[in-house]
């Protein structure tokens, strides 16, 4: 399925919902403090390198994955909630 990249701001994070896999919390403490990590995975992608034995192009996949740092739990759930239901509309417009 071939979304519309469709281009969002909230909460002081910027993502494109076309190219959203998942919203997971970090389940793990950092620092030793309550600060979460709200993680954004994007769909996997195809990439061409340049092998420097072979010399020939190889298709490599990457998935990339966005941090973005919340001061507690209770205020990162919040916000994954938030970015959920932003990306269910956005999915739901799609159909």
């Amino acid at each position: 399925m071939n979304n519309k990249p469709t281009v969002t701001t909230h909460a002081g994070l910027t993502l494109d919902l076309a190219q959203i896999k998942c919203f997971k919390l970090s389940p793990f403490l950092t620092d030793g403090n309550d600060t979460r990590q709200l993680l954004v995975e994007y769909k996997t992608r195809p990439v061409y390198v340049l092998h420097p034995g072979t010399k020939h192009w190889e298709k490599e996949y990457l998935v990339d994955v966005i941090a973005y740092d919340f001061p507690s739990y209770e205020s990162a759930q919040a916000h994954l909630s938030e970015w959920e239901e932003i990306w269910q509309d956005y999915l739901e417009s799609q159909a």
